[in-house]
């Protein structure tokens, strides 16, 4: 199209350089950056130590449960942790008050009182009234014992070691094709139904703000010329599918920039964040760190076409998104007609994402790695087959086919509003419905 090139460049370095989005592309790039290199590290160091080390040397026991005559050894209970109470002295006692006295003679002892209560086990941690322990050194003890006192019961179940370790074996489960040969299964299946259930929010979240920010800009640059009386001069010298057209990809554009150095600064903060955090602690366990680590195990389920294909897709989503804009744009005579101009991208993203959720897109009675409808669908394929991308579910062909279809898309949609910004360029008077515009642009030549 004659023009298309010098409308984009033109509105794309003019967008760029605008104070406004030079300062919000910094501002938010630099938080991205530093906030997490600086939050992560901060909240490593002024935590609570989980692994405090209790001063508790003697434990003085009372059975109430009546369930077995047979002597347990408390003593397994060195062995559960190779890292704490690995040097407890304990003792048996017959009743709360002769264990009572006894640990006040002691200067780190403390009472421990095991009741059997209705199919359920009632450990509870005396602290006596002369000590020198406090109560986080009981409190450590106490935490401790709610995972380790399982030993106590296999002691009391007087089951052989064979049986005792058939019971503590792990099991794990795994859903696959009764054709597929167990060693030749997928070995991130669990992974992938796990993203699948997360990534299409993230996909629809990251969309969404995407398409409120960047919407509302497409339809002022739409408008821009009928408020400054240069639309007759436009309309000469560029066709109106080429003006729209460039506006269109330019916003696209320099919204997809925005955001791709905004991700750039996250990726950056908290790679930072990472590093500073175990400077504080080497052995950190928080819990972000072991998810980013966990992840990084598994990134060999996604291949490089997958990846640049998914973010092709959603650059093509905001595109399609701000064509519609533009209609709203090419309509609306002035700015305050945009309020109800630019209703209808907002409606199409609503309707698309309850026809995802409701309609089998991302629900839980479709198998997460099926390829459904709504992938050859412009306005809910953005936000189902990303994912699906992604994870492999769409093979190269599918996923560049309905990538195809959303961009084919984006541009009649465009060269419709197009056409509208021509028709309402003489136009004057109230904003026509939607049936009285049908029929101007079919009365149009």
């Amino acid at each position: 199209m004659r023009g298309l090139g010098k409308i984009f460049s033109f509105t794309f370095v003019q967008h760029v350089k605008r104070k406004g989005y030079l300062n919000v592309t910094i501002i938010i790039a630099f938080l991205c950056l530093l906030l997490p290199a600086a939050i992560m590290p901060a909240v490593e160091y002024f935590k609570e130590d989980d692994t405090y080390e209790s001063k508790l040397a003697k434990v003085y026991v009372i059975e109430q449960d009546g369930r077995t005559d047979e002597k347990i050894d408390y003593g397994v209970l060195n062995r559960v942790d190779a890292e704490r109470f690995t040097d407890v002295a304990y003792e048996m006692a017959g009743s709360v008050e002769e264990a009572a006295k006894k640990a006040e003679e002691d200067d780190y002892s403390a009472v421990l009182v095991v009741d059997y209560q209705e199919n359920s086990y009632q450990l509870d941690v005396l602290l006596p009234d002369k000590t020198k322990l406090n109560k986080k050194d009981v409190n450590a003890y106490e935490t401790f014992l709610s995972g380790a006192f399982r030993s106590i019961l296999i002691q009391k179940s007087n089951l052989e070691v064979t049986q005792i370790a058939e019971l503590t074996m792990p099991i794990e489960t795994q859903v696959r094709d009764s054709s597929t040969p167990a060693d030749e299964s997928d070995e991130y299946a669990s992974a992938k139904k796990v993203m699948a259930s997360l990534l299409p929010y993230l996909n629809i979240m990251v969309l969404y703000f995407m398409i409120l920010a960047y919407g509302q800009g497409t339809a002022n640059n739409a408008i821009m010329e009928k408020t400054s009386k240069l639309m007759d001069l436009f309309l000469v010298t560029v066709k109106p599918g080429a003006m729209l057209l460039g506006k269109v990809f330019a916003t696209a554009a320099s919204g997809i920039l925005q955001i791709f150095v905004w991700i750039g600064g996250l990726f950056g903060g908290f790679a930072l964040g990472i590093h500073f955090t175990k400077m504080v602690n080497p052995k950190t366990d928080m819990a972000l760190i072991q998810l980013v680590e966990t992840f990084g195990e598994f990134s060999g389920m996604f291949t490089a076409s997958g990846v640049i294909l998914s973010l092709l897709m959603l650059a093509a989503g905001l595109l399609l998104y701000c064509s519609l804009a533009a209609i709203g744009g090419a309509i609306a005579e002035k700015p305050e007609d945009l309020s109800s101009t630019n209703m209808l991208f907002i409606m199409v993203l609503l309707i698309s994402f309850f026809a995802t959720m409701f309609a089998g897109g991302a629900g839980a009675d479709v198998p997460w790695d099926a390829v459904t409808w709504q992938v050859w669908v412009p306005f809910t394929s953005i936000l189902v087959a990303p994912t699906k991308i992604l994870l492999g579910v769409m093979s190269i062909p599918e996923a560049v086919c309905s990538l195809g279809i959303v961009i084919l898309t984006a541009t009649v949609i465009t060269m419709i509003a197009g056409r509208i910004y021509k028709m309402m360029s003489l136009y004057k008077g109230n904003l026509p419905s939607p049936k009285k515009m049908i029929e101007m642009l079919r009365n149009q030549r």
